[in-house]
């Protein structure tokens, strides 16, 4: 199925981030000016692989979100390709898809879609199962913000979040950045427990962290399953685990910020943020 010519409008502009972009840019600055001491204390070494970073909107997980895309500038990555995996919350569309844009309308003007990796990993196009979704969406204002040079998109939309779906997907974008020489960066979107006191929800977090750090895919499927913990973007950790795998055996996991929705809205019942590094020796 070739992809089509239209553009991907945006769906929670105004919901998920402001319309405005000087507002986006207040958030986001705020949130670099709260978090400073944690962002100056972690001195991270090689070359990132991707990272896990949180989709809710900005204002609740801003502070957690802006770690990951400031050490991506500190430490010099300049992708050609960012490739989005994220969750699928409708439900709609094929196991796993990619969008079908050219483009996709952002804060900051349209970004475009690398339509050769498209192309190149051989999955179905399912313009429906990305056209009310915000899990990729959202990470649009951070990479306008923090990147200064010209990049393209990719969004990989999982609908089914087991291990051997995730396997599949990083294989295929690990061989198409292979045969297309390109440099990219892997984000996995995902939010972590949701709507669970903050002590129960950092209880089951702590479970699927366990296995994140200890670099074991198949754990996470297991821990999250057995312990029903709604990490959404589990599917999306998984494939990047696996990418980071096929990339360097090695790699190593960097806990960067972790916190949640209570932090911004007092409540008995909060949704935890948390964001990771994958970094690689080579």
């Amino acid at each position: 199925m070739q992809t089509n010519h239209e553009i991907r409008q945006a769906a929670v502009k105004g919901m998920f981030y402001p319309e405005s972009v000087g507002e986006v840019r207040m958030i986001i600055e705020k949130a670099l000016e709260k978090e400073s001491s944690g962002i100056e204390s972690l001195q991270i070494r090689g070359t990132i692989a991707g990272g896990v970073v949180p989709h809710a909107g900005m204002v609740y997980c801003a502070r957690q979100a802006v770690h990951f895309f400031e050490q991506c500038k500190r430490m010099g990555n300049r992708p050609m390709t960012v490739v989005l995996i994220h969750p699928n919350h409708g439900g709609v569309g094929p196991a796993a898809s990619l969008d079908g844009y050219q483009s996709w309308e952002a804060s900051q003007g349209h970004v475009p879609v690398d339509v050769d990796m498209a192309e190149a990993l051989d999955l179905p196009f399912s313009p429906e199962a990305q056209a009310g979704e915000h899990s990729a969406e959202v990470m649009l204002p951070y990479l306008q913000y923090f990147f200064d040079h010209p990049f393209r998109i990719l969004s990989v939309n999982m609908r089914d979040q087991e291990v051997h779906q995730a396997r599949d997907i990083a294989e295929k974008i690990h061989e198409a950045e292979k045969a297309l020489n390109k440099e990219i960066l892997v984000i996995a979107s995902s939010d972590f427990s949701h709507f669970l006191t903050p002590e129960r929800s950092r209880e089951l977090d702590d479970k699927v962290l366990q296995a994140i750090l200890a670099r074991d895919a198949v754990a996470v499927e297991e821990t999250v399953r057995q312990h029903q913990v709604s990490v959404c973007g589990f599917g999306p950790i998984m494939a990047l685990m696996a990418y980071a795998e096929l990339k360097d055996p090695g790699y190593v996991v960097h806990m960067l910020r972790r916190g949640h929705s209570g932090e911004h809205r007092p409540s008995p019942e909060v949704v935890n943020y948390v964001s990771l590094l994958f970094a690689m020796d080579t």
